[in-house]
């Protein structure tokens, strides 16, 4: 897994396969379906549509098109890395009896299978990879997506954001990023992580940091935003101050781009929590560029969760039980 995310900056670089008519659909609203390491590319989306353009995207993780949604048939692009996320083809086969225009972003499966003769548009991505390790194909396959919809150029702004993560990665096990992502992980240990984000960007990537530590590293993480946090959450660690400072790190995910009160609450947090619970700020050497601070902290975040993995004699790679569970799923 390790040499997966040192491919990172690569995989937004590769050139994706794409449908002929890809850059002919045209939407006033999109409804976007998918689950885990290929439902958060469809945060990146939203994220990214978010900032430059008035249309509403919609992301739902889930079987069922709500609805509300169905009455406003929205154009839907289903993404699923293998093509056969059982949630994930249950809203296809949804938008398919409403008459829905719809594509797919995918390596294969049934989701390739259906865009094809259904004369659908699609992206496919490479195969052979476990869906969350193949974020930078995703990401890229957004981007490219948003691009040919929406005139927007981030196809070219995430390939820059691939230069950046090469050049992080320069000095391959010897570069500050790792030492970093090793030195989180000794801190981290055994304890939970409970990670908060204070900017859409933050709270995408604390995400993918908590599932990241969940499928690699075996270890339990959840999440947080500012400020809603401070409207409950900060009350929770008064009771059993021990206890929190033995089992819990709090781990703090900032964005240059924070409002100048969100940067204000995590000042105060620190200064309130700091004897209760020990406290990591994170941040990026990118400063500037939204796109590039996103990918620098998912890089950081699967460094950190594969040097977790290794502290906690755990293999990245097993994810038995989320097979199992689909085998009785099926009965």
């Amino acid at each position: 897994m390790t040499n997966i995310a040192y491919e990172l900056g690569n995989q937004v670089q590769e050139k994706l396969e794409t449908s002929e008519g890809i850059s002919s659909i045209t939407y006033e609203s999109l409804l976007v379906m998918g689950m885990g390491g290929s439902g958060v590319s469809g945060d990146v989306l939203k994220l990214l549509s978010d900032t430059v353009t008035s249309t509403e995207v919609t992301v739902i993780k889930n079987y069922n098109i709500p609805n509300n949604l169905i009455e406003k048939k929205p154009f839907c692009l289903f993404i699923s890395y293998s093509g056969n996320t059982e949630e994930t083809l249950s809203g296809l086969n949804e938008a398919m009896k409403n008459n829905f225009d719809w594509a797919v972003i995918s390596s294969g499966g049934k989701l390739i299978e259906k865009a094809k003769n259904n004369n659908k548009e699609f992206i496919q991505i490479p195969l052979g990879l476990q869906p969350r390790a193949a974020f930078g194909y995703l990401a890229q396959a957004v981007c490219l997506f948003l691009d040919n919809n929406e005139d927007t150029n981030f196809t070219s702004k995430i390939r820059e954001s691939g230069i950046h993560l090469n050049e992080l990665l320069s000095d391959n096990e010897n570069s500050e990023i790792e030492h970093l992502a090793s030195s989180y992980a000794k801190q981290i240990m055994n304890k939970t992580c409970v990670i908060y984000g204070g900017t859409g960007l933050t709270e995408l990537v604390s995400s993918r940091w908590k599932t990241q530590i969940n499928e690699n590293s075996k270890a339990k993480a959840f999440i947080g935003s500012m400020p809603e946090v401070h409207h409950n959450e900060i009350l929770s660690w008064q009771a059993d101050k021990d206890g929190s400072l033995e089992n819990f790190i709090l781990i703090f995910l900032r964005s240059p781009f924070e409002h100048p009160q969100i940067k204000k609450r995590f000042e105060l947090s620190e200064k309130l929590l700091g004897d209760k619970v020990q406290i990591l700020n994170i941040s990026t050497k990118e400063s500037k560029d939204e796109l590039k601070i996103l990918m620098e902290l998912v890089l950081l975040g699967d460094l950190t969760s594969i040097h977790l993995a290794d502290n906690l004699n755990m293999q990245p790679e097993d994810i038995d039980t989320i097979e199992e569970l689909k085998k009785l799923l099926k009965g």
